[in-house]
């Protein structure tokens, strides 16, 4: 399902706003305040960063040669910026604290007359994914003729992040934070990356997705059910081509309910596991020489989550995010199952090494529920969950299927179209939030 047009135009236009307002406070000035205000010393220069698909960041240099990272949580990119940032910071206390995880030092964060910002420590090294990607091709696509070698160094350091990411355990399904005595505990919802995108370019309003977290994973997949449904409800603009295609979709939405409400049933109530919705080789930082990690990044979307996408295969092993893989899944198969394979390889040796040197035990392995993910399909049920705009599979007649959903949601099925077809001759945009309140949220 494509986003809305006009969603995507104003989170643009908003955007462009708050760049000119960031280069207006001469944000090489501004980084070198806000990283002496958590960092002693004397910062020298600041130089603007690649920066990511959420933020911009500037790389802060102090006279002793020090450097540290100023990140800005760009407004009409992320939606919640103070939840993410706080998110974050959180996240990224409790990996050094817990894991082996190597991540950026966090030096302070707060907010200035951008936004929310944190100011941590410059990790060196090269994106992992740039050892892996095709150079010939303009979209990120592994390459066709990497080495054996390098693929199954780079499989080897992902496999060490997702087994040392699966071992804390918690009571709850959301994102985290320290209590008055110190304790990590999950204490509100989870901040996906699938919420920021439908409040991005679907213009669905925040106040919509559940508040609180969750004591259990149906409950979790019930709301992740219900985000598909405001993706098809809400989103006025090109979320239907015609009639047809709005039954098809609302009929789909149905569907995938009914489906999703079976999957957790051994896991149901934990403990949860720690997952990152963005963790992937573009976030591994590594030296160039032996591939090996310097830290990783960008951990704004991290939570603990049902157990179910612990042990489901990587959707990165292609480097491709889900929304390009092709639509017919025999072609996309063709292409990821040799990878997969490769990766259940590597998966089995490091899990091998790690229990030989006591660092993981028989019940932490993820490499035979990864494998089983594929042949039950739980991979693509998860896959589907986080990604709303996703739906994979053969979809016979509309008549085959509309006998399977219950009363009510068939009585529902008119005015759903009815309300469909008439935003959609509309062609128009609600504001659901003033500037004021989106620069506050």
């Amino acid at each position: 399902m494509d986003f809305d047009s006009l969603a995507k135009q104003q989170s643009d236009r908003i955007f462009q706003v708050w760049v000119q307002n960031l280069l207006g406070n001469s944000p090489e000035e501004l980084a070198g305040k806000l990283a002496a205000r958590h960092c002693p010393g004397t910062p020298a220069t600041a130089s603007l960063l690649s920066n990511g698909a959420f933020n911009i960041c500037y790389r802060v240099t102090y006279e002793n040669g020090l450097r540290v990272v100023v990140r800005f949580a760009a407004l009409g990119r992320a939606v919640a910026r103070k939840e993410k940032v706080n998110n974050e910071v959180a996240i990224m206390q409790y990996l050094t604290q817990h894991t082996t995880i190597p991540v950026p030092k966090v030096l302070g964060s707060g907010k200035c007359a951008v936004g929310p910002y944190v100011v941590m420590s410059y990790v060196e090294g090269d994106p992992l994914s740039r050892y892996l990607r095709d150079p010939s091709q303009h979209a990120v696509k592994l390459s066709s003729n990497i080495s054996a070698q390098v693929l199954r160094k780079a499989y080897f350091v992902m496999s060490e992040l997702l087994l040392e990411l699966s071992k804390p355990e918690f009571l709850f399904i959301g994102a985290f934070g320290q209590d008055e005595s110190g304790k990590w505990t999950v204490q509100k919802r989870p901040l996906t990356f699938n919420m920021n995108r439908l409040a991005q370019f679907s213009n669905i309003p925040h106040s919509v997705f559940e508040q609180g977290r969750f004591d259990n994973a149906a409950d979790y997949f019930e709301e992740l059910a219900r985000q598909h449904f405001y993706h098809l409800e809400l989103q006025r603009n090109d979320a239907i081509t015609d009639e047809a295609d709005c039954r098809r979709k609302y009929i789909a939405r149905c569907l995938f309910r009914k489906l999703s409400r079976e999957i957790s049933r051994e896991h149901c109530s934990g403990p949860f596991r720690l997952y990152c919705d963005d963790l992937h080789p573009d976030n591994v930082l590594v030296h160039a020489s032996r591939l090996n990690v310097t830290g990783v990044v960008d951990w704004e979307f991290a939570y603990a989550a049902p157990v179910e996408f612990t042990l489901t295969a990587p959707w990165w092993l292609l480097l491709e995010r889900p929304e390009d893989w092709e639509p017919d899944l025999d072609q996309f198969l063709s292409r990821f199952m040799p990878r997969f394979h490769t990766f259940l390889e590597v998966l089995k040796d490091c899990e091998t090494r790690k229990m030989a040197d006591g660092s993981l035990l028989l019940s932490q392995r993820l490499s035979m529920a990864m494998e089983k993910s594929l042949e039950t399909g739980l991979f693509w049920i998860c896959l589907a969950s986080r990604n709303s705009s996703i739906f994979y599979g053969p979809f016979t007649t509309i008549e085959d299927r509309f006998g399977l959903l219950s009363a009510e949601e068939r009585m529902n099925l008119d005015a759903v179209v009815e309300n469909k077809i008439q935003q959609a001759s509309e062609a128009s945009l609600v504001s659901h939030y003033s500037i004021d309140e989106l620069t506050n949220l």
